[in-house]
């Protein structure tokens, strides 16, 4: 259930009393009432915010628009402190140098609340907001970049937007008509700035009037026109909504590249970083942001596409309309660069999906506009489009934060209602019930639908006849593997063929792993083999591999088997897998680094944790062990890594050959992954089989020889660290599995001692 608006911000006050001025910061009535208090403020009306940046245990800043009686208004920003930073920062000698001249824009104190209200040109990271208040300054820019305007008595400044410590943007007009945009910024903005405006320049949609690198000032002329935010709920929306896409595939089909490229995982990251805003403000959403953006994380590179220029953040408040014979311009372009062209699209679409979550547009709306800018976007330039919902998603998820630092009345529904809708957007895009599902397991295996494609995949003659469909085993609504036995006319051994399903498509990154790793297999010697892969038959959503006689390793695994032999050929196989040259060129661009790893954990002991109380602060103790522990982990050299490799994976056939499995999840990360994973399976499976953790050693030891021998960049001391993540991953694991529940209490036990919390 939702919670409100006040009692999440009071929780959020309670946790974080390090900073005394939080509660007046996040309410706006008693903020108002306290600064009309001071001298400076009596007369002030009203008190409007327009950014809020939290960061817990150390400040809150707030920026803050003033109405006052007399109809002006004043920019301030106010930060809440900690006493400590509070007394330091209060007593600077040039904020003091201010109060002793009774400066007019000289800071605000609170002393009781550790709150610290400045005006803009003390903006210490801007620097140089005040050559906008100055009159011979402003002048001096006006003869430098409006000349024709520099003596007009009727030229006016004002603050279009600000945040501070970061950027602010300025307008100009004179007798209302807009001229010209100046932005200032931070250091660490001001380059995005400059590249920025190169960049719409080269595709005319700027006009650069002048810059001023001493001062990080830029200068643009006005783009004349209405904003489209303001016109998408009028009529005209959809002719508007089209002529924008068809805008957008024109800058998606620039002649030229930026110099810095947006990755998939830059992508995945930027969705990411909102989570820790949200940990904070608004932790019962975690679970819900983390099952999304876990879904974004396992479709989105099915859909790859050759890399764009981009705007880089376009939504419809960029989008200026003139006039149907004039061409549509887009504005700020300070974060333009080279990457998927769908996030373009997304951001524009999780933007109005944003609209449809403030009741501005209904959902009728959104998704007439979704179509029109499609149609418009595709009348210029081809684009697949089956990925748009998934990266729309992500987009959704990026702003996840939004509705608390918009302020917005009751934020925590915004939330909310910002990740059904990611999920919605998520969801297959044909769902399979229950019933639907055991259709479609009938389809795959009917004779008479299949024979024809598998045999045309498969290049089989007419003798060969498809004998009997098996499903071997399915996750429901998900995926299946399916034997197809086919028998040849005067031969009695059956050709066995293994169809391996997907609900939402075939698995081409799995199939195109396997494939590298069979042409390699003649030059690598019997240390890895795979099953021979066939064909990809993506009109039935599967490929196809040839099957293996042979026995999985998990039932070679007793104690009195020969688990040193088994051991060897396990660690030589992993070993020669991250070897692989062909499968390091398979999974370019797909990397698994710490984060990832922890927010799979994460997911997983916070699960646990609601479900049994009693030991969540252990499992939170054990999180944060997890967390410093895969800090130094992530930092090997990356290797083409399996990712899910464990026993039930590895197959070993009549000649002790070992044959490896299923490689959707294949990525590049640290080597040390794949080996602490496989002991951590191969511990749990000794404690649930056979009573003790110890139970199969002899195997693991060998295993490790095996693999460190061959693996000589390598660190023993790093498997163990993997082995300690991937066991408390178990731990998770452990409460899904009803024969698992009794190792629960054990693994988390043993995980704390691994972990050096006992």
């Amino acid at each position: 259930m939702t919670v409100s608006a006040r009692d999440a911000e009071r929780a959020l006050i309670a946790a974080d009393p390090a900073i005394p001025g939080l509660a007046l910061i996040l309410n706006p009535e008693r903020l108002l009432a306290t600064l009309r208090l001071l001298p400076r403020f009596t007369n002030a009306r009203a008190l409007k915010e327009t950014y809020l940046r939290y960061k817990p245990g150390t400040s809150c800043l707030l920026a803050i628009e003033i109405s006052l009686h007399d109809g002006s208004r004043q920019i301030w920003f106010a930060k809440a402190l900690t006493r400590e930073r509070f007394s330091v920062s209060a007593t600077h000698p040039k904020r003091q140098a201010l109060l002793d001249i009774n400066h007019p824009f000289s800071p605000v104190r609170l002393e009781k609340e550790a709150i610290l209200l400045e005006h803009p040109t003390q903006d210490r990271e801007i620097r140089y907001l005040d050559t906008l208040w100055q009159e011979s300054q402003r002048t001096a820019l006006l003869r430098q970049w409006l000349p024709e305007q520099a003596d007009a008595p009727d030229v006016e400044w004002r603050f279009l937007r600000y945040k501070p410590e970061r950027r602010c943007v300025a307008g100009i007009t004179r007798a209302g008509k807009p001229l010209a945009v100046i932005r200032c910024a931070s250091a660490r903005e001001f380059g995005a700035i400059l590249q920025g405006c190169a960049t719409g320049l080269a595709l005319g949609h700027v006009s650069l009037l002048g810059a001023w690198g001493k001062k990080r000032l830029v200068a643009t002329r006005w783009v004349e026109g209405e904003c489209l935010e303001h016109l998408l709920p009028s009529p005209a929306m959809p002719a508007l909504l089209t002529r924008t896409g068809d805008a957008l595939a024109q800058v998606h089909s620039a002649p030229f590249a930026l110099p810095v490229k947006r990755s998939v995982e830059d992508d995945l990251q930027f969705m990411w970083r909102a989570i820790d805003t949200l940990r904070v403000v608004y932790p019962q959403a975690i679970p819900h942001f983390e099952r999304c953006a876990g879904l974004v994380r396992e479709q989105i590179r099915q859909f790859e596409q050759p890399a764009t220029l981009l705007h880089g953040d376009f939504s419809a408040d960029q989008v200026i309309i003139a006039g149907s014979d004039t061409p549509i311009h887009f504005i700020d372009w300070d974060r333009s660069t080279y990457g998927h062209p769908l996030n373009d699209l997304a951001s524009f679409l999780a933007r109005i999906e944003m609209d449809v979550i403030e009741n501005s547009l209904s959902r009728a709306q959104a998704d007439t506009a979704r179509t029109a800018l499609v149609s418009g976007y595709h009348s210029r330039r081809d684009l697949p489009v089956d990925g748009l919902p998934c990266y729309t998603a992500l987009a959704l998820l990026a702003l996840v934060a939004e509705p608390f630092r918009k302020r917005a009345d009751n934020w925590p529904a915004g939330i909310d209602a910002l990740l059904r809708r990611a999920e919605q957007l998520l969801a297959p895009r044909h769902p399979v019930a229950e019933g639907d599902w055991q259709m479609r397991l009938s389809q795959i295996c009917s004779r008479k639908l299949m024979e024809i494609p598998l045999r045309q995949a498969l290049k089989l003659p007419t003798r060969v006849r498809l004998h009997s469909c098996e499903v071997l085993r399915h996750k429901a609504g998900r995926r299946a593997l399916v034997a197809y036995r086919w028998s040849i006319q005067g031969n009695e051994t059956p050709l066995v063929v293994l169809g391996k399903y997907r609900e939402k498509g075939a698995d081409r990154h799995a199939f195109r792993c396997q494939r590298a790793l069979w042409d390699e297999m003649g030059t690598r010697g019997r240390a890895l083999c795979v099953p021979e892969p066939l064909s990809l038959l993506a009109e039935c959503n599967m490929w196809l591999q040839r099957h293996v006689d042979a026995q999985m390793l998990t039932n070679c695994l007793s104690p009195s088997a020969d688990l040193t032999a088994t051991g060897t050929v396990a660690g030589t196989a992993l070993a020669a897998l991250q070897a692989s040259p062909a499968l390091k060129s398979a999974v370019s661009g797909r990397v698994w680094k710490k984060d990832d790893e922890l927010q799979v954990l994460a997911h997983g002991l916070n699960q646990v944790a609601a479900d049994n109380p009693h030991w969540q602060q252990r499992l939170m103790a054990l999180l944060n062990a997890c967390d410093r522990q895969a800090s130094y982990l992530f930092r090997a050299a990356a290797v083409p890594v399996h990712r899910d490799f464990y026993p039930d994976q590895v197959l070993i056939d009549a000649r002790g050959t070992p044959v490896l499995l299923d490689f959707d999840l294949c990525c590049m990360s640290a080597a040390a992954l794949d080996a602490g994973n496989y002991l951590a399976h191969v511990r749990e499976l000794a404690l649930r089989r056979f009573g003790s953790i110890d139970a199969l050693r002899p195997h693991e030891e060998a295993f490790i020889r095996a693999w460190l021998a061959h693996s000589p960049q390598s660190r023993e001391a790093d498997v163990a660290g993997f082995l300690a993540l991937s066991l408390a991953r178990h731990v998770y694991l452990s409460t899904r599995f009803p024969t698992r529940t009794h190792t629960t209490a054990a693994l988390l036990e043993y995980c704390e001692q691994l972990i050096g919390m006992q």
